[in-house]
């Protein structure tokens, strides 16, 4: 396309046309090629001597605003909003839609009572076609089952938001996030309600809840990529706190900037508004005050103690623990020498980052950790009351870096957990997140497992939802029928206990994922949709949790909707690229039914991330399919040898093992994985090994000789 456009001329009002033809990245691209000066924001050319291509560019854009109350913008001018909440929701609804949406589904979210739900669907889709189509383009399209929007020629704010989102925070600029930025006029569909359709209603609060986070993540992003001297700065920070007003780390960096500036009386008057704000919600006010004291300590104007009166706080000198459903991490920056500390922080900011998105427990914000680092780590924990601290130090080696990380418990100064990381790299930029996702895993991993063993001396009467639900991983980990029942129970009792907890719904729609898929139960549809059943309910809970949406993705992999599945897979790394799991069921999916070449790259990540994962055997059943698949036999019957080394009593991964060496040749091993399959289900056959795993032709083809050589029955 670059070549045809520089080959030809052009009119103002061929290119115009051209431009106006494509959604916007592709007209960004297209205008670029021109030599034209754009905004990212609308993606049109501004400015110069092509103001007036610009401005019949522009005006031929047409445009729709989901981030703040409704807006249709045709030729540069709004158009009169229809005055149904209906339509105005369904067209949020339809433009959000990646795909065509069947009739029914519409029926059922926007019209729970009505006497003829098609009837009224028909009408408000009239009245979106009179509102965005156009003479020579209809963009409302509809035939007996399914209707969608052909959004090739619209601008849609909040798809460019989701577009753009996951590339601006991994490489941010200020312009870039500015821009981004400035796509928000509001929260998601603003002021539009839907009484009497709670499905509908469900859906706005999931989007609203989850372009806020977005905002919140483009704030905080911002906020630490500008100077400090930044005038701006305090600007950005100021409306994090209209977007998050009970995130401690956004009033308490708020007001170290200002103490930063000289802004003393500003930064008093900040403290009082910040600490009434959270007393009027009855949220206690008291860790953040002793935050606000301790940043004094160290920023305060020369001469002046404190700012704060702390005795006024009446915080005592040591604060009791208070026991939460969620665990509370407090990473402090890692120590370095004095070249090095830039490094160190970055690191740091990437692994508190980090663990937020993971949200399988809290972490204490990246500036609340930063006021406290030079307080020793029992007192910076009693501060803001939390149960783990982890530390450690950062040294150049070569190219590389070397991290070691200790992970204690504050209260008795006992150390839990200790490691070194080393990561070498011929670009010094790719280390720092490297490390950070590796550290990320690790901590992660120990402090679930010091969890779960807490749990286990916990009568089961006492269990609180986080206790419960800990419970529940370690029952459905055994991987029998008994220890799935189990799970199940627990993770109900953490429903019961809390349910706004999402990984507790997660966690129950793994246990009908394992009845369905690994323990070969009788009602195997019903627990397929009870999978996806209680993954959705999960994801109703917490639209952001990287859990849900992997708990969606395997749900309907074991319902056939293999393109559904990589896409829940795919949005549950995106919202959190550290969550090994995510990176290994999208490899297991793949190399079935997808790119085995891609499902090796995913099996990598996950192995990277998670090398001791007691699920190691499910990474190497990946790599024996890939492989296959790739018509490397030898190497898969290697990786199938470590699958039955591996996998406990999993059925199936022991029937992957025993096909595949048999399929390589291998058969004295072949046979003996084929007794430990008898040992396990002695009426165990070809057929539901091909049920469970949805295999491609190719596989099943060499299954299948397999099978005949080990005389399993079909």
């Amino acid at each position: 396309m670059s070549e045809y456009l520089t080959e030809n001329a052009f009119s103002c009002a061929d290119l115009v046309e051209l431009s106006s033809s494509w959604h916007g990245l592709e007209r960004v691209n297209l205008l670029k090629s021109q030599k034209m000066s754009y905004s990212p924001l609308y993606a049109v050319p501004v400015g110069g001597s092509v103001g007036g291509i610009v401005e019949m560019a522009s005006q031929l854009m047409d445009r729709v605003l989901l981030l703040g109350p409704l807006q249709v913008i045709h030729n540069g001018v709004p158009l009169n909003q229809p005055p149904s909440r209906k339509v105005r929701a369904l067209l949020g609804y339809l433009a959000m839609s990646p795909r065509p949406v069947t009739r029914e589904r519409l029926c059922e979210l926007f019209w729970d009572v009505a006497d003829d739900p098609r009837g009224e669907l028909r009408w408000c889709l009239s009245k979106l076609r009179l509102l965005l189509d156009r003479p020579t383009e209809k963009r409302i399209l509809a035939d007996r089952e399914q209707v969608w929007i052909d959004a090739a020629s619209l601008d849609v704010d909040a798809q460019t938001v989701t577009l753009r989102m996951q590339k601006t925070l991994a490489d941010p600029s200020p312009g870039e996030l500015r821009s981004l930025l400035a796509l928000f006029r509001g929260d998601f569909l603003q002021g539009l309600s839907l009484d009497g359709a709670p499905s509908a209603e469900n859906w706005l609060a999931g989007q609203r809840h989850r372009f806020r986070r977005l905002r919140q993540q483009l704030l905080e992003r911002l906020s630490s990529v500008l100077p400090p001297e930044s005038d701006d700065r305090i600007e950005f920070l100021r409306q994090w706190i209209e977007v998050a007003p009970f995130d401690e780390a956004v009033h308490l960096e708020l007001v170290r900037t200002l103490l930063r500036r000289g802004f003393y009386a500003e930064a008093q008057r900040q403290i009082e508004i910040s600490v009434a704000r959270f007393r009027t919600e009855a949220i206690d006010p008291g860790p953040l005050q002793a935050a606000f004291a301790a940043a004094q300590r160290f920023t305060s104007k020369p001469g002046v103690v404190s700012l704060i009166d702390i005795a006024r706080f009446d915080v005592p000198s040591s604060l009791p623990t208070v026991a939460t459903e969620k665990p509370t991490l407090l990473f402090l920056p890692f120590t370095a020498a004095p070249e090095s500390v830039a490094d160190a922080d970055s690191i740091t900011s990437d692994i508190i980052f980090g663990f937020a998105k993971l949200r399988s427990f809290s972490v204490i914000a990246r500036g609340t950790s930063f006021s406290l680092r030079s307080l020793p780590p029992g007192t910076a924990a009693t501060l803001v009351r939390a149960q783990y601290v982890a530390s450690g130090h950062l040294r150049r080696d070569g190219d590389g870096y070397v991290v070691s990380v200790e992970l204690i418990d504050p209260k008795s100064d006992r150390i839990f957990w200790v490691d070194e990381f080393r990561c070498d790299a011929d670009d010094s930029h790719a280390v720092p997140p490297l490390l950070a996702a590796r550290i990320i895993t690790g901590l992660d991993a120990e402090i679930h497992v010091i969890e779960r063993n807490r749990a286990l001396l916990i009568p089961p009467a006492s269990l609180d939802a986080w206790q419960a639900y800990h419970r529940g991983l370690t029952s459905m980990s055994r991987f029998t029928s008994h220890g799935n029942r189990e799970a199940q129970h627990f993770f109900n009792r953490a429903i019961a206990r809390d349910p706004t907890f999402s990984r507790s719904y997660a966690g129950l729609s793994f246990t009908h994922f394992h009845n369905a898929f690994h323990l070969n139960v009788p009602e195997s549809k019903h627990e397929i949709a009870l999978a996806l059943e209680t993954a959705e309910r999960a994801l109703m809970v917490d639209p952001s949790d990287p859990a849900a949406h992997c708990a969606i993705g395997r749900a309907k992999w074991l319902g056939r909707a293999h393109e559904g599945a990589i896409d829940g897979l795919k949005r549950s790394i995106d919202l959190s690229p550290n969550y090994a799991f995510a990176h290994y069921s999208l490899a297991f999916v793949q190399c079935q039914t997808g790119n085995p070449e891609n499902a090796i790259a995913a099996a990598d990540i996950a192995s990277r991330l998670s090398p001791l994962d007691p699920m190691m055997f499910g990474t190497y059943r990946v790599r024996t399919f890939a492989l296959l698949r790739l018509g490397k036999v030898q190497e898969a019957a290697q990786c199938a040898k470590l699958v039955g080394l591996n996998a406990g009593d999993h059925v199936h991964a022991h029937a992957v093992s025993a096909l595949t060496l048999a399929a390589a040749g291998r058969l004295n091993e072949a046979r003996e994985e084929r007794r430990r399959i008898r040992d396990l289900r002695p009426d165990y056959n070809l057929r539901q090994f091909k049920e469970v795993l949805h295999m491609l032709d190719d596989l099943t083809d060499i299954y299948k000789k397999a099978a005949n050589l080990l005389e399993i029955p079909e």
